[in-house]
């Protein structure tokens, strides 16, 4: 059905292609022109399947990840690997050792201490899909564990079961807003909740380390993690996820994105399970335009790219610097048809975060 579907874009005829991401992302009003995209159908590409054997040994990992890594003042390291144009066998190969071996080494350790410890990543699920080299965008399946996932939808109240607005009921939803001023726009519909490390720390703990090995940026760079909500209707239309006001701010603009799929589309669930699973939904697709692909939710998978055309290790790159937003990673959240999709976000900027993870 989505494929018969259009979804309308309004922008000011009067912007030039510069602010183009602003003015999707703000909804900026005056005189407008309307423009169409068609969604194509949901794409079945070519995958890569992490084994889980290792490709090296954990010091040679450790070692091959400090050759891409510089040290900063403050004790810090961040990783040059995505500074470069990457083809997609060295995509697969440092997340591989990055996220998947580190993280199996880690898990190995701590289940020898404890037998009734699952593992927590599933391993048969890890694999790795490049849909772009460059600018990078990669499906990393596997990357945290479905009961890990099922912790961070369940810390999250809903909006009748708490009425103290302070910082206590970060955790419970409200409307999502958007931008630098928190407005609230038909743009996004849906509802939003900031997790702490306090309302599920094992979670978000490895939640953050794995991020941190995938992007090569410090944890203290990253916001509190946003758990979304979107119910039949709602959706979140074509944006970007940094704007030029961002860099005002004292942590400097959204470098890069991970976005992980809490609950599964009924894409990703076999018939036989379908039929005892009422957590599943229809729609919700993640859109890119620029790629022409519509990336159907799976539980525990997570989506990583870099919102702007500066990255850590690329020529030039000063984490102080003005960043410039990449038009070509604008993506939108379909409309759900039905049931709910639960997403989580992660941010993260070229400074720490005030109050971040």
């Amino acid at each position: 059905l989505l494929s018969h579907c259009y979804y309308h874009l309004r922008i000011s005829s009067t912007m030039t292609t510069s602010c183009f991401a602003g003015s999707i992302f703000l909804a900026a009003s005056g005189v407008t022109t309307a423009f169409t995209i068609r969604p194509p159908p949901i794409l079945t590409t070519k995958h890569h399947v992490h084994s889980s054997s290792s490709l090296f040994s954990s010091t040679q990992a450790q070692s091959y990840l400090d050759t891409l890594s510089t040290k900063e003042a403050d004790g810090t390291s961040t990783s040059n690997f995505w500074g470069a144009p990457r083809n997609e066998q060295e995509i697969i190969d440092f997340i591989s050792e990055a996220v998947f071996n580190d993280v199996s080494h880690h898990d190995a350790a701590s289940n020898a201490l404890n037998d009734n410890v699952a593992p927590t990543i599933d391993q048969h699920l890890q694999r790795i899909e490049v849909i772009s080299e460059e600018p990078p965008l990669v499906i990393v399946h596997g990357f945290l564990s479905t009961e890990h996932c099922d912790d961070i939808m369940n810390a999250v109240i809903g909006p009748e079961e708490a009425s103290d607005n302070g910082d206590n009921a970060k955790n419970q939803l409200k409307r999502s807003t958007m931008g630098a001023k928190q407005d609230k726009s038909q743009q996004r519909t849906s509802s939003t909740a900031w997790l702490h490390p306090e309302h599920c720390p094992k979670p978000l703990d490895e939640f953050s380390a794995r991020v941190s090995n995938l992007s090569g940026l410090p944890t203290q760079n990253f916001e509190n993690m946003q758990v979304v909500r979107y119910q039949p209707g709602q959706e979140f239309q074509i944006h970007t996820d940094h704007l030029d006001s961002f860099n005002d701010m004292d942590c400097g603009g959204r470098l890069a994105t991970c976005l992980m799929y809490l609950n599964d589309s009924e894409d990703n669930v076999s018939e036989e399970s379908l039929s005892n699973n009422d957590e599943t939904f229809t729609g919700g697709e993640t859109f890119f335009h620029e790629f022409d692909r519509a990336v159907s939710p799976r539980k525990g998978s997570a989506l990583f790219w870099w919102n702007t055309m500066e990255r850590p290790g690329s020529k030039g790159y000063d984490k102080n610097m003005f960043l410039n937003v990449d038009l070509k990673l604008r993506h939108a959240g379909l409309p759900v048809l039905s049931g709910e999709k639960w997403v989580c976000n992660k941010w993260m900027h070229p400074l720490p975060f005030p109050h971040g993870v």
